[in-house]
């Protein structure tokens, strides 16, 4: 409960869809801390907004005057100082999710939630503003924690890389939601576990459980009674119910890791508790409801598997709406040493050593190499030169790793493939676009035959388009 009244305001053109968010509202223990204005076009909500002050503004993205996020913008511009919780139907919640990066506190889709989500993401809204106050911030910008905050540092993702530095600030983005399922895609070992801890610490439901399964570490048998928990009875062993992950992170955050191995058969209740919040254990009649944010991860292209009929395609793309891709070590070389210098750091402490750093013969070594275990392989790999080495640097047959000495296909192929007075970059370009019609122009096979992420091949091909725009 608020001591003070919130003012809230309701921009909702669709007259039932007003009364029935106001009959929710109604419903909950904020019911009392809540007074509720209604406008039913753009104009006139900026109106309100310009005559009185308002604690939030619940937002329809489609208005008689406006649309999408332009309706959005308006009100951020004419109203800073106020937060915005967007509402949008199903079919909109790309633009909805694309107004959160743009500054809103939250989107809700129409049809799934109830007053006690509606309710929650106001509060949310609330503590962030709260909060941006309190630190003494500009009005209206969003409260994010420090790197000094308590556990930041762990959660912390190291790299100075353009591609590092973008998936940081769509992780920040992310957090800021409270209740939008997140796709984390990368290869094996690049941190994508690293990125659903940060995802949830840097939430709202940081004080709430953070809980990881792993769906290729348990047996199909198991994995629904691991998720959804079972009734006394269910089975054979069952002498007594027991709850399962999703209610044990109730408020807070599930991440789900290797997605992709999950059964099949089991993957439509998944769906169900993402659509409804809500589940049946297994051997049990009744609904259970959770407040519970899901972040999944995988290693698979779950877009080919759609295609194969070895993943739901419904559920792929409610997973789908916010997706993070970590790029493999390989493409960021830029990060490599500052990376190898963080694990130096905590491995010091935890040997009690005082190693300084790494010999410059040792800098070229790890240059050098492929990293087909990306992150993970580093951190390895610098565990065990710290134990190692009995001096204060690394040097380079302290180092597990070979130079890659990777020969290209021009030069295996004993001739020039493509005209000598084409630049560099014009043999990469027609590379790219060689490969992409070898696959009929699917980038996910392209990114892999190419050795790059996704990413980096959208970014190539961007400037593969620029000369011709």
């Amino acid at each position: 409960m608020y001591s003070k009244t919130l003012k809230i305001l309701l921009v909702e053109d669709n007259p039932p869809d007003g009364r029935l968010l106001r009959e929710m509202l109604a419903d909950t223990k904020m019911k009392d801390s809540l007074s509720i204005v209604d406008a039913a076009r753009l104009s006139v909500a900026l109106d309100l907004l310009g005559k009185k002050p308002f604690d939030c503004v619940l937002l329809d993205l489609t208005l008689p005057d406006s649309h999408g996020l332009e309706t959005f913008f308006m009100v951020k511009d004419w109203a800073p100082h106020v937060p915005v919780v967007v509402l949008t139907g199903l079919s909109d919640e790309t633009m909805a999710a694309r107004a959160v990066r743009e500054g809103a506190q939250d989107y809700l889709v129409k049809g799934r939630v109830d007053g006690d989500i509606l309710a929650r993401s106001i509060r949310y809204a609330m503590e962030r503003h709260t909060a941006s106050r309190e630190a003494g911030k500009s009005a209206g910008s969003v409260a994010r924690p420090s790197a000094d905050d308590e556990g930041a540092q762990y959660f912390k993702i190291i790299g100075a890389s353009r591609s590092i530095r973008e998936t940081r600030e769509i992780i920040s983005t992310v957090a800021r939601t409270s209740s939008t399922s997140v796709l984390i895609q990368g290869e094996t070992g690049t941190g994508k576990g690293l990125a659903a801890n940060a995802i949830h610490f840097f939430s709202n439901r940081r004080a709430h459980p953070f809980i990881k399964l792993n769906c290729s570490a348990i047996p199909d048998t198991l994995l629904e009674a691991e998720m959804f928990g079972y009734e006394k009875g269910a089975f054979t062993d069952a002498k007594q119910g027991k709850r399962g992950l999703f209610e044990l992170a109730d408020r807070g955050t599930i991440f789900l890791d290797e997605i992709g191995d999950m059964d099949f058969r089991l993957q439509p209740k998944l769906l169900q508790a993402l659509e409804n919040r809500t589940f049946r254990r297994v051997g049990g009649v009744r609904d259970i409801r959770v407040d519970v944010r899901v972040v999944a991860a995988t290693n698979k292209d779950l877009e080919a598997m759609v295609r194969e009929k070895r993943f739901r395609e419904d559920l792929y793309y409610r997973l789908n709406v916010m997706v993070i891709e970590i790029p493999p070590l390989r493409e960021r070389n830029e990060d490599i040493l500052p990376l190898a210098e963080s694990f130096i750091r905590e491995d010091n402490e935890t040997f009690g050593k005082n190693v300084k750093g790494l010999s410059p013969a040792s800098i070229d070594k790890l240059l050098g190499h492929s990293w087909p275990g990306n992150v993970r392989e580093l951190k390895n790999v610098i565990e065990r030169a710290m134990i190692l080495t009995e001096s204060e640097e690394i040097r380079p047959d302290h180092l597990s790793v070979e130079t890659s000495g990777k020969t290209t296909a021009i030069g295996a192929a004993g001739a020039h493939p493509y005209p000598e007075d084409m630049t560099l970059e014009e043999v990469e370009a027609a590379h790219i676009m060689k490969v992409l019609e070898k696959v009929n122009g699917n980038k996910t096979h392209a990114s892999r035959l190419l050795g790059i992420s996704r990413f980096t091949l959208r970014e190539k091909l961007k400037k593969i388009a620029e000369p011709a725009s």
